[in-house]
């Protein structure tokens, strides 16, 4: 077995179905710092790969803690599948570095040290949808990611060049734009993403489990399932609990922040990162 099918199959025995690669050089184009040679010098390929999130979990914002587990139970998944295949290309004599497949988080940009959601269009995987997620055809935006770059040489896959999402807009409205609570979403697909963050750390304070929103994904129609029953109800007493205790009380009319001028101008985000970076100079 050759060692492109090798990996693949190794990482699809960890219960991971969807798997992709991509040579370096298709990230010429990325920025300077988010590039794989520039995390690993050597490198020559992206493995990338997915795992489907659970559909049930989507019945939001009723399944927000459960929803919540299923971000950090995959990502954990994802990540220690990265370290074995890691540890099986490094015994073939290979040097590779696993990209978690959350943290770390570069703050002052907002974004993570490498593009996962990038490398897996690269690698074949899916696109990037209106609500700016990685949009798979088989589970929709209902995925999570791991990236893993080598020194190994692979066979790459083609990059992903349908556009799903593009083709749903007229079925769907855009429901995603219009299912975020606070408007981070444009219907050009441009999204706030100082508001999203904002507004995860102002529900996450209602647990202890760090809630995440998933307004957006939950909302995208494509590769739904279909459901052998029929979806049940919960008494309007349950639901007015269940969303207070999953921060769904929230709206953009009580949104505080950041303020609407500065929405249209400089991110208020980048300019207290600024202002922390200027006081620690003096």
């Amino acid at each position: 077995m050759d060692l492109t099918r090798e990996i693949k199959t190794r990482i699809g025995k960890e219960n991971i179905p969807l798997v992709g690669i991509a040579p370096v050089e298709r990230f010429e184009g990325a920025p300077v710092g988010r590039r794989p040679t520039d995390i690993l010098p050597t490198a020559k390929n992206v493995i990338v790969a997915a795992v489907r999130v659970l559909d049930s979990v989507y019945d939001l914002p009723y399944t927000r803690y459960e929803y919540t587990s299923q971000f950090f139970t995959l990502n954990s998944r994802l990540n220690s599948m990265a370290t074995n295949a890691c540890e099986f290309l490094e015994s073939e004599g290979y040097r590779n570095l696993p990209i978690p497949a959350a943290y770390p988080r570069v703050n002052m940009d907002l974004c993570g040290i490498f593009s996962h959601r990038h490398a897996a269009v690269l690698a074949g995987i899916g696109e990037f949808a209106l609500n700016n997620m990685l949009t798979t055809p088989q589970y929709g935006s209902r995925v999570r990611l791991v990236s893993i770059i080598t020194e190994a040489e692979l066979e790459a896959d083609e990059p992903y060049k349908e556009s799903l999402c593009k083709k749903m807009q007229a079925e769907c409205k855009k429901a995603c734009a219009a299912a975020c609570p606070i408007n981070a979403i444009t219907e050009e697909g441009v999204v706030n993403k100082d508001s999203c963050l904002r507004y995860q750390e102002q529900i996450m304070p209602w647990s202890a489990a760090e809630l995440r929103c998933g307004a957006c994904i939950a909302a995208c129609p494509i590769a739904k399932p279909s459901w052998k029953i029929p979806a049940g109800s919960r008494i309007e007493k349950v639901k007015e609990i269940k969303e207070v205790w999953a921060g769904a009380r929230w709206t953009s009319a009580d949104f505080d922040w950041p303020p609407k001028e500065e929405l249209k101008n400089e991110s208020g985000y980048q300019k207290s990162i600024e202002k922390l970076l200027s006081a620690s100079k003096k």
